[in-house]
């Protein structure tokens, strides 16, 4: 069974789960896949978050999703009925700030909750897009309806408990919406007694980090005021871990005075005191302290099915308001419910009346107002889409598996640019001109995807750094220490003989792997360290790095995103930290960029759109230091053509 690129262990694009198509990948992380349906009965597209424990679970070749080992499988099923609970508990009601899950079920040995899809754009990728920092209008509109969304998720007695950017979407309409609740995630945490995939560093409270931290609405409050903090300031504050101790923190009532206002700013930093006893301890506490930067009215409560229908959600799940009786029951009101109903008739009736009537003024106004159109019309301009802002500094390394590195093929060399060879055909430059905007478009498109997939990489790195710590733990239980030709050694679990569980290996080369072991290589979330400093922190499969994870060479390069076989696959950047500073994000094929992308060279210039083999190739537009944009046709790396 083949699986996509973009994630080694998703099902592939085109599975279908009953009613459902699966045609995209929308997001990935330590605890679940998050895919964009079709669902093929209501014609319409859904988001399917499946349960996929990455720590313990892995996919088998039919598509079955089960556990790494029977030492898993306790924790895979009592994490999968946790995964139901949350989709049962968060279909029962309906509220505008949080995403209504449709429906849940059960298929390919796991969970699948099925959400509407929200369509708009992320937090994260807004505060890229607008320079890391979103207007007063849109912050106040932000936290007017996370504390909206948040207040109605604690009344019912919910934790939403992963509150980031990437987990906030703003509809086309300007609604915010949260989504991604990690109940199930927390639940997980607590017992496997790691850290890996509970938190987000720098959204996430000092609570979250002991296993033991109480946690409560005190808690998503935290993380909201730091999400604010990130759109205010255009960064997201100090890791709660660093601020223990001698506190870093510096507040926007400070910093950020004369763009704000002092109400909004006093409220946030209140929400990120460092300890839970600090901050407020219900969203209707920290509400009023706000002051008058968001309204303080109360909002209607959250919409709750009826309990006939609890047991089974339906599609839309839409319950019928209370007030709607029977209007035999009540002729008054029924006689209130035809005329609303008549009403929208009547109107109609009215505007066709009023056209007839004046049709002969109507038809001289426009022609009139045609006529002035014409006479100062201009012609068309190049329209550019504003650039987006390159993520933080990622950086390459090459390697194939735990016992060899795999030189690195082409490094991602800035393409000399010559003088541009300008068109003098209009109609061969309009071509150019419409081509490049539309490569630059899908370059753009793509460059969120490989950022998204560089975010979910760190965080898999983050959690196999985890896992190698606790294999490097000298009270490590049931450890066993086995030795080797040529100098080589193992610490760690052992089964029938086998490096099986937790362990760290050290070679006669100077290599050292640890991590989680299976049959005696790497199997799960680990870590390499080569004896030239080489290294890889990630997914493992079959002692090969495959799947989420960072390659790096300290001080030359490093790569983020989907591995297969030590290989970058899929969405992913890649970062040359040698002179000039050459950051490419897209997708990925063998290390090297095929298909739209991103391409930055310093300070100097940004290129968006087409790659082959880690070379421009193709339309694409330039944008450089100065901020002028050119379209440009590339072949091989070398400049064909471009508008001056």
């Amino acid at each position: 069974m083949t699986t996509s690129s973009e994630n080694d262990q998703a099902l592939p694009l085109g599975t279908r789960l009953g009613d459902y198509r699966l045609d995209a990948i929308i997001g990935h992380g330590g605890f679940g896949i998050t895919y964009r349906a079709f669902d093929t009965q209501l014609a319409k597209f859904v988001a399917i978050k499946e349960y996929f424990p990455v720590e313990f679970a892995m996919r088998r070749p039919n598509g079955e999703v089960g556990p790494r080992g029977t030492r898993f499988a306790d924790d895979f099923v009592w994490g999968r009925e946790r995964f139901l609970d949350e989709a049962r508990a968060l279909a029962r009601f309906r509220h505008a700030h949080i995403v209504p899950v449709l429906r849940y079920f059960e298929a390919n040995g796991t969970a699948y909750t099925v959400m509407e899809f929200e369509d708009g754009r992320s937090v994260a990728q807004l505060l890229r897009q607008q320079g890391r920092r979103l207007p007063p209008e849109e912050v106040r509109r932000l936290a007017d309806g996370l504390l909206d969304g948040l207040d109605a998720v604690h009344a019912q007695g919910f934790l939403h408990r992963d509150i980031k950017p990437s987990n906030i979407i703003v509809r086309h309409d300007g609604v915010p919406v949260l989504i991604d609740f990690g109940a199930a995630r927390q639940a997980m945490g607590g017992r496997t007694r790691t850290l890996t995939g509970i938190l987000t560093p720098q959204y996430a409270p000092i609570e979250q980090y002991a296993l033991d931290g109480k946690q409560g609405p005190w808690s998503d409050i935290y993380s909201t005021a730091a999400v604010l903090h990130h759109a205010i300031a255009g960064f997201p504050p100090p890791d709660a871990a660093s601020r223990v101790g001698n506190d870093p923190y510096r507040p926007l009532s400070v910093t950020q005075a004369d763009r704000y206002d002092p109400g909004l700013l006093a409220a946030v930093d209140r929400g990120l005191a460092f300890t839970p006893e600090q901050r407020p301890q219900t969203i209707e506490a920290w509400r009023p302290m706000f002051g008058g930067a968001i309204p303080t009215f109360e909002n209607a409560p959250t919409e709750r099915l009826t309990p006939a229908s609890s047991t089974a959600p339906r599609l839309g799940g839409a319950s019928r308001p209370a007030g709607d009786q029977d209007e035999a029951a009540n002729p008054q009101s029924g006689r209130r419910s035809r005329f609303r109903r008549r009403l929208p008739i009547i109107l109609l009736a009215l505007a066709i009346f009023g056209v007839w009537k004046y049709q002969a003024q109507i038809r001289e106004r426009v022609t009139g107002l045609f006529k002035v159109e014409t006479q100062t019309a201009t012609p068309p301009s190049l329209a550019v889409a504003p650039a987006k802002e390159t993520p933080p500094p990622a950086t390459p390394l090459d390697k194939t598996g735990p016992d060899k590195v795999v030189p690195d093929k082409a490094a991602p060399t800035p393409a000399s640019t010559p003088a541009p060879q300008v068109t003098p055909d209009t109609s061969a430059r309009k071509t150019l001109i419409d081509q490049a905007q539309r490569a630059a478009a899908e370059a753009r498109t793509m460059f969120d995807r490989a950022d998204e997939a560089s975010k979910g990489a760190r965080s898999m790195a983050g959690e196999a750094r985890i896992v190698a710590a606790r294999a490097a733990r000298p009270d490590l239980e049931n450890a066993e220490r086995l030795s080797y030709d040529g100098g080589a050694s193992y610490i760690g679990q052992v089964v029938d003989g086998k490096r099986q569980g937790l362990g760290v290996a050290e070679l006669g080369n100077g290599e050292r792997q640890a991590g989680d072991w299976d049959a005696n290589q790497l199997n799960g979330l680990g870590i390499v360290r080569l004896g030239d400093d080489t290294r890889y922190s990630g997914q493992w499969r079959d002692g090969q790095s495959t799947g989420l994870g960072v390659r790096e060479r300290p001080g030359i390069e490093r790569s983020e995103g989907n591995f297969v076989a030590g290989h970058l696959e899929g969405p992913g950047v890649r970062r040359m930290l040698t002179d000039p500073n050459v950051v490419q994000s897209g997708e990925f094929q063998s290390d090297q960029l095929e298909g739209p992308g991103v391409e930055t060279i310093g300070d100097r210039e940004r290129y968006e759109g087409g790659f082959r083999k880690g070379r421009r190739q193709g339309y694409g537009q330039i944008k450089g230091a100065d901020g002028t944009v050119r379209a440009e046709l590339w072949e091989d790396g070398k400049l064909v053509d471009s508008t001056p």
